[in-house]
């Protein structure tokens, strides 16, 4: 359906809102998931695989939700769908405290929650058609979310306790489920699989361009996950108290925010591929210098303000790519790709290595170079990304 002028402008808000309430839930689930496991007496290793784990299954569930999607010509019921079920689950898993049985609550719970953003990456960028400038304010209501919800979540699990994790994040996913019910199913979000040319598709993501795109976004990926599974974890083990903590988790988020303000323009003023590198190379000094400084708030400070570069400005850069590189029919297939491989395979990846380095934090300074090790291979294949040949590429298909 095409959207009249107030029809879109609603609808921006809508995008807005359902950025805002996914990403409110993710600031609980993805800094505070280790310390939630550490209450339950699991150690680093068994954390680091808990979190691997989880994360895996985000590397089944964009393909499988992608394919739905396209079967059934709507995007919106997946979301719906995802969010209800991640709630139901968040649910039963306060019921819950052994090894075997938090690993299958969080595998699923991972399972139907990867339903959610990709697809509702492709209803937003269907719904800007050609106003892509817009896509970085939309998105940057996810941050703000995110930023709201970490400044009180370390407050929250002092005074609840462990049980609270579950209990609070389900809560926080009914304004989700309200907005995302809000949101109208845009044109040419999904195609039917009938008309899809896979052969094209597949011969497509092997070009170099997407590859060396693919394996430099994986290893960023592999260099977050320490800091997604211990960051808070570690704060807290340092002595920082629970308003600090959640403070510097959302001051890289605000980082984020300004980030995004100006990411639409720089993103289309500048080369993707020298975007990446540049991202990737802060990043790697921001884990360096994490591994020798986390003692100190100061360098802290610092250190979260460096997220400005190492997410928002690289996914603002990742997401152009991605839709530049792929033709409208296969747009969500394309966003599975990159979701399931860079940040399934990558966090797992990540996460499980973490575990094994991290030895209750004893490991950290080890880890987190290791981090910044992965992040410069990242860059060397991203300065393998052919621009010309992604032109070339794009023109031969018709885009």
């Amino acid at each position: 359906m095409t959207l009249s002028t107030a029809d879109f402008q609603r609808q921006c808000r809508r995008l807005s809102w359902s950025y805002f309430g996914y990403f409110a839930v993710l600031a609980l689930m993805v800094p505070y998931l280790g310390v939630y496991l550490d209450a339950l007496g699991f150690d680093s290793r068994q954390i680091g695989e808990l979190i691997a784990i989880s994360t895996l299954c985000r590397i089944i569930g964009p393909p499988v939700w992608a394919s739905v999607g396209d079967r059934m010509g709507k995007l919106l019921p997946l979301i719906r769908f995802g969010v209800f079920a991640s709630l139901l689950l968040l649910l039963v898993l306060t019921q819950l405290e052994s090894y075997f049985s938090v690993a299958l609550l969080l595998g699923l719970i991972s399972f139907f929650w990867s339903a959610i953003l990709p697809q509702l990456e492709v209803v937003t960028l269907s719904s800007l058609g050609a106003q892509q400038h817009l896509y970085s304010r939309i998105r940057m209501g996810g941050s703000i979310g995110f930023i709201v919800v970490a400044l009180i979540t370390a407050e929250i699990l002092a005074w609840g306790g462990k049980q609270s994790f579950p209990i609070v994040a389900a809560i926080l996913l009914l304004p989700l489920l309200f907005a995302v019910h809000l949101l109208q199913e845009p044109r040419n979000t999904s195609t039917n699989s009938e008309v899809i040319d896979n052969e094209k598709f597949w011969r497509r993501i092997r070009r170099r361009p997407f590859v060396m795109f693919m394996i430099s976004t994986l290893m960023l990926q592999i260099s977050f996950a320490p800091f997604y599974a211990f960051f808070a974890l570690y704060l807290t083990q340092l002595g920082y108290a629970p308003m600090a903590v959640g403070g510097l988790i959302a001051l890289g988020v605000a980082a984020e925010v300004l980030m995004f303000l100006v990411a639409g323009r720089t993103v289309v003023r500048y080369p993707v591929r020298y975007l990446l590198m540049f991202c990737l190379a802060v990043t790697a000094l921001r884990w360096a210098l994490l591994s020798q400084f986390a003692s100190s708030f100061v360098w802290l400070v610092i250190i979260q303000l460096i997220h400005a570069f190492s997410f928002a400005l690289h996914h603002s850069a990742a997401m152009r790519f991605v839709h530049r590189y792929f033709p409208a029919d296969q747009h969500s297939r394309g966003q599975a790709i990159y979701v399931s491989i860079c940040f399934g395979g990558g966090g797992a990846i990540g996460a499980w290595l973490a575990g094994l380095t991290w030895q209750q934090g004893a490991g950290a300074e080890q880890t987190f170079l290791l981090a910044a090790a992965a992040t410069l291979v990242g860059l060397f294949a991203a300065a393998w990304m052919s621009e010309k040949a992604d032109d070339r590429s794009r023109n031969r298909c018709g885009q």
